[in-house]
């Protein structure tokens, strides 16, 4: 019974902190894999609300930013260890306050900060993942390397308050992990994931960064999970931005790309919830709030709510009998946001 009773926990939505929340990126490299043939396509609706502008720690009120995005995401097995993710964000922004940025050429206020909504495609996010470890239930953890890039769609604004990205390149390498417990508290899973970001330079200013997530969650039931989350990030490299001040202490070209090269480091705690509909379709809602926060404008809330359809290709159908139910898909509906 308890064996059942997990094999059925392995196959509901397993899922890992993306912090994003605004530019990020989430946490799309997840430990467990889809079995050969077999997939996900997934939808993210976030709702984020900055109330904060950091320089570097002191927080100042210079006026409120909006975030809503919707990301579109499609995982499939190339076999029952490799899967591969592709993604595209589509992000609307609004700044509401008294400090528009100005134009690049400081001809006047940036009309993107006018007070109302604009939007655009964001980054084209690609991973692709081997697993290690395949037999979750013998092994005991789960150990997925992944390596995956961020590749803007298309030049947008990135000089302005309610900027819908970084407009920058980035190669990711790193680990999920992950342990489903059978004794002690039957139905505990711990994540984690850790990644650098070999992240564009601009203006000669070097600023790679570290991303980890950790979620703890719990089988309430074989169709709910709750969990509590934590993300965050160090940049290696960067600048400190002291408000207006730093366009006296920067050179004209490195203010004009301070959005690109700060030195941002974040920390990130919420909660949330999964619950399988039916057998293909799981729903995904959490909540998260910046504790601590170097540079940057600070999440006040961020909202997510998503939904997975998972389906599998005659491919899969037909190896279906040399499958166990370890390796099925654990359903890809992840807390996947745009950092």
């Amino acid at each position: 019974m308890l064996r059942a009773t997990l094999v059925r926990m392995t196959s509901v939505a397993l899922g890992v902190v993306a912090a994003f929340a605004a530019s990020a990126s989430p946490a799309r490299a997840q430990a467990y894999v889809p079995a050969q043939g077999e997939g996900a396509v997934s939808v993210m609706y976030s709702d984020q609300f900055f109330r904060y502008h950091y320089s570097p720690t002191t927080a100042a009120d210079a006026g409120q930013i909006y975030a809503k995005s919707m990301l579109f995401d499609v995982t499939y097995g190339l076999t029952d260890r490799v899967a591969i993710s592709i993604g595209l964000p589509l992000v609307a922004t609004r700044y509401n306050g008294p400090s528009p940025h100005p134009l690049p050429d400081f001809s006047g206020p940036n009309p993107i900060d006018d007070g109302t909504w604009h939007a655009t495609a964001q980054d084209f996010r690609f991973d692709i993942r081997y697993n290690v470890t395949r037999n979750l239930l013998n092994k005991g953890i789960v150990f997925t390397p992944f390596v995956g890039s961020i590749v803007p769609s298309h030049d947008y604004p990135y000089f302005v308050h309610s900027g819908f990205g970084k407009d920058l390149r980035e190669i990711q390498g790193g680990v999920s992990v992950a342990k489903l417990f059978e004794r002690g508290i039957p139905g505990l899973i711990v994540q984690g994931r850790y990644s650098f970001g070999f992240t564009e330079q601009a203006v000669d200013i070097p600023h790679n960064r570290s991303l980890a997530s950790i979620e703890v969650g719990y089988f309430a039931t074989p169709k709910l999970r709750l969990m509590g989350l934590s993300s965050g990030q160090r940049t290696h490299g960067g600048i400190d931005f002291y408000g207006a001040t730093s366009r006296a202490l920067l050179t004209p070209e490195q203010f004009l790309h301070h959005d690109q090269i700060t030195r941002e480091n974040y920390l990130a705690l919420g909660g949330g919830a999964s619950y399988s509909i039916t057998e293909t379709i799981d729903v995904y809602g959490s909540v998260l709030h910046d504790v601590a926060r170097r540079n940057g404008h600070g999440l006040t809330r961020g909202v997510n709510i998503g939904m997975s359809y998972s389906f599998s290709t005659s491919h899969a159908r037909k190896n279906a009998a040399d499958r166990t139910a370890e390796n099925s898909l654990a359903k890809c509906l992840c807390e996947k946001g745009t950092k």
